[in-house]
């Protein structure tokens, strides 16, 4: 059904419908670990009354988005593309975080260089 939407859409439509494809990956994976809740017990469980806890629900659809738009300038994305994009952003944006060049170098050039 999504296949039909992306073939009847224009340039613009298809990059939107990616955009929010992505951001709707984002989002599944957040829903999927408050499923997983079910299995702690209650004691173990965060507090749904705190902010931080919902930040996730926010901050990865819309990194998700950001990054199926960055991919979109680049290439064409199908539905499943774009879904996976929205449900690797956490795991895409920390590999961005952790290769920081401002961190410490991994290259020794010895003493004296």
């Amino acid at each position: 059904m999504i296949s039909f939407f992306l073939a009847q859409a224009n340039g613009n439509d298809v990059q939107i419908i990616s955009i929010l494809l992505a951001a709707f990956g984002g989002l599944a994976i957040n829903l999927l670990n408050l499923v997983e809740l079910q299995k702690v017990g209650k004691d173990q469980r965060p507090d749904f009354r705190d902010p931080l806890y919902w930040l996730p629900f926010f901050v990865w659809p819309v990194l998700g988005g950001v990054l199926a738009y960055a991919y979109e300038t680049e290439t064409d994305l199908n539905a499943i593309l774009a879904i996976n994009i929205g449900v690797s952003a956490p795991l895409i944006i920390r590999a961005f975080a952790a290769a920081s060049p401002f961190g410490k170098s991994s290259i020794d050039p010895g003493a004296g260089a």
